[in-house]
């Protein structure tokens, strides 16, 4: 029997660990919104307080500042794998109803972790704008030219999820969905990709660190079993679920 040649790896980040990593780094990211900010800061400045148990308000807010700037590496991340995962996605259908899915999932956790209630319509999950930067993705590939540049029918489309990015209010809303739009007409040219995300993402801080990591992306899924892979897809609302506990019922 003959035996089926296995790719070889290569050197670099596969999919599977940028996917690793930007989960990590959100999760960072959200321990100091959700649980200093949200859970003892705010109500501690609201009251005009100095400590919090014995803990300088200056230290935590020194402290907050750390975790954040750390997260700003996830949501670069995810908008790279976005547009990889709509380049090799087999259904682009399925994909955007499981960001949808996945949205209304997340969205009372969401709430619960950031804003302590289980509904607050003025600010919405990022699966929303994962969503409408998918669908942005596929106007753009619908009316591409024969030469590969976009259309005007398919940047009016991705302007139009832009602004319902933007009218919801969405976590990033349209310049998150304008990222990913950008990444996507970027992708034949990896330096030109990373260039341009770094400064689009310049009015954070450390934001266009992310886009060293993209820069070693060796363009492999790397392993990842079905059960990962859902894994994933559950982190998100999992972790707000957790966080919104302790901001809710210990903080």
């Amino acid at each position: 029997m003959t035996k089926t040649a296995k790719a070889p790896v290569r050197c670099g980040l596969s999919g599977t660990a940028l996917k690793y990593i930007a989960c990590i780094t959100m999760l960072i990211d959200h321990i100091g919104a959700s649980c200093i900010e949200t859970g003892i800061l705010l109500p501690a400045l609201a009251a005009g307080a100095a400590s919090c148990g014995g803990i300088p308000v200056s230290t935590l807010l020194a402290a907050d500042r750390v975790l954040r700037y750390i997260g700003r590496l996830a949501f670069p991340i995810f908008c790279f794998l976005a547009v990889e995962g709509f380049l090799h996605t087999h259904d682009v259908k399925k994909y955007v109803w499981r960001l949808l899915l996945f949205g209304l999932v997340s969205e009372v956790p969401f709430d619960l972790a950031f804003f302590r209630t289980p509904f607050a319509p003025q600010h919405q999950n990022v699966y929303w704008t994962l969503t409408l930067g998918v669908l942005a993705m596929a106007g753009l590939k619908r009316f591409e030219k024969e030469n590969g540049l976009p259309g005007w029918q398919g940047l009016v489309w991705a302007g139009g999820c832009a602004a319902l990015a933007l009218a919801a209010n969405t976590d990033y809303h349209a310049i998150g969905v304008l990222i990913i739009c950008t990444l996507y007409l970027t992708r034949a040219d990896r330096k030109r990709q990373c260039l341009a995300g770094a400064l689009l993402f310049l009015f954070e801080l450390t934001a266009p660190l992310a886009f060293v990591l993209v820069w070693f992306y060796n363009g492999q899924r790397g392993a990842c079993s079905p059960l990962q892979k859902k894994a994933f897809y559950w982190f998100y609302p999992v972790h707000l679920l957790v966080l919104a506990g302790i901001t809710n019922l210990m903080l």
